[in-house]
């Protein structure tokens, strides 16, 4: 397995838990498209707990599934297949909201001064601050001023990182 792939299954179990991990590794792994029983019976897992980790994993869209109705009982039968060709869109997706977020988190700290309790590390913002008379409202201490240049100067590199990242990618998703 190579980094990508295990960089893959740490980011869905990150965002859906161990059992899809396993259940797209599985069908990644297969190269081919499965049933839901053939999945359960592969891992020693329950049908429904495959089926919901499927669901899951297709609400993130990683999988994908055809639906063919047998002929015999006339029901439907789902073959489930790993969808890696929409994953480098995916997680671009989300990395550009991660970088919103950081872009966020940087305008608000760089339009506002904040204030720490010395004791308890309770950190709050200049207005927050003059409402409690600049005093910890857990245990009464005055608050100290934070020079928060630092934090400002890592957002800063995270963000032009990821943004470097995304032009990247995209450039790759687009050729």
């Amino acid at each position: 397995m190579d980094n990508n792939e295990k960089e893959l299954l740490n980011f869905i179990e990150l965002f859906c838990g161990e059992v899809c991990r396993e259940v797209f590794n599985k069908l990644m792994s297969s190269g081919r498209e499965l049933i839901d029983e053939e999945l359960a019976s592969k891992l020693g897992m329950s049908v429904n707990d495959v089926r919901k980790a499927l669901y899951e994993l297709q609400s993130l869209g990683v999988v994908s599934y055809k639906r063919i109705r047998e002929e015999t009982e006339g029901k439907f039968i789902y073959y489930w297949r790993a969808d890696v060709d929409h994953i480098n869109q995916l997680l671009l997706q989300r990395k550009k909201a991660v970088l919103r977020k950081l872009e966020d988190r940087l305008r608000m700290e760089e339009s506002t001064s904040f204030y720490v309790c010395p004791v308890d590390g309770f950190r709050m913002s200049f207005d927050e601050a003059l409402e409690n008379d600049f005093r910890c409202p857990k245990c009464g201490s005055g608050l100290e001023y934070v020079d928060n240049h630092l934090i400002k100067d890592k957002l800063r590199k995270l963000i032009n990182k990821l943004r470097e990242e995304i032009m990247s990618e995209e450039k790759a998703v687009s050729s």
